[in-house]
């Protein structure tokens, strides 16, 4: 897909504040670390290609032609990501320190064009806009999969970011283990959706598999936001992208024990 200039920029200036961001968290994690080995950091649910968020919508002669979709009242992570599966799966045992989410801009206007989007959605799912970050544990057995919510961040609201890709940096880092999962969790609503591309992408939400596409079951829905309880993860979608992404950095006491082991 060709990138624009605007783009580019765009990239390169989100790529270094997160660096900025990441290398004070870094030393507030372990100052020791600083005038050390690297440490190992994975970038969980980035992908070579980021899919732009839908919205606004279009609207010619009363026809949406092109539609504005977000999603609501739910907990999700995606399965594959532009053909990467299990990107949200943790590696290794580690702290997320920061996470980022891609953020479309809704219209909030009546016009020829376009409709009041912010003010619908607010009416249907709730305001403000806003969502979280949690850490499942899968449970082993189950099918449909369920997960336990071990941990989650505080909650963000995003009205001021739309239109952006705000990185949050977490004061209080959420540990991680290996094969556990970073979702997110949106209580109300958030436009960071991607939908109609292509089959490489598919996700997982927190609904029963018989409630997943209508209006009812994204208005009845519900969040996985109780720690320590278990939720069904039912339904199974295609052809769409949640987006987001969360900074894990590995756990340095494990990396000092293996280089102990291994140096003897």
């Amino acid at each position: 897909m060709p990138v624009s200039p605007t783009q580019s920029r765009r990239r390169a200036v989100l790529a270094l504040a997160c660096a900025a961001c990441l290398a004070v968290l870094f030393v507030a994690l372990d100052p020791g670390q600083a005038n050390s080995a690297p440490l190992t950091v994975t970038v969980l649910g980035q992908t070579a290609e980021t899919p732009p968020a839908s919205c606004p919508g279009k609207i010619v002669n009363n026809v949406e032609v092109t539609p504005c979709r977000v999603e609501g009242h739910v907990t999700g992570f995606q399965a594959i990501a532009d053909g990467i599966a299990r990107p949200y799966e943790a590696p290794y045992d580690g702290k997320i320190v920061a996470w980022s989410i891609t953020l479309a801009k809704p219209s909030s206007k009546e016009t020829a064009t376009t409709t009041n989007e912010v003010g619908f959605f607010n009416e249907f799912l709730g305001e403000p806009s806003e969502a979280r970050i949690g850490i499942l544990k899968p449970v082993e057995g189950t099918n449909p999969p369920k997960y336990t919510l071990v941990r989650q961040s505080p909650l963000q609201v995003l009205n001021a970011y739309f239109g952006t890709t705000p990185i949050f940096a977490l004061k209080q880092p959420l540990s991680v283990l290996q094969g556990q999962v970073v979702a997110l969790t949106v209580p109300t609503w958030a436009p960071m959706f991607a939908f109609n591309v292509s089959s490489e992408n598919t996700w997982r939400g927190s609904r029963l598999a018989e409630h997943c596409s209508s209006k009812e079951d994204i208005q009845n829905g519900h969040p996985q936001q109780g720690v320590g309880k278990t939720k069904t993860y039912g339904c199974y979608y295609s052809n769409a992208r949640l987006l987001y992404t969360a900074t894990l950095v590995k756990n340095p006491k494990a990396t000092e024990t293996t280089e102990t082991e291994t140096t003897g």
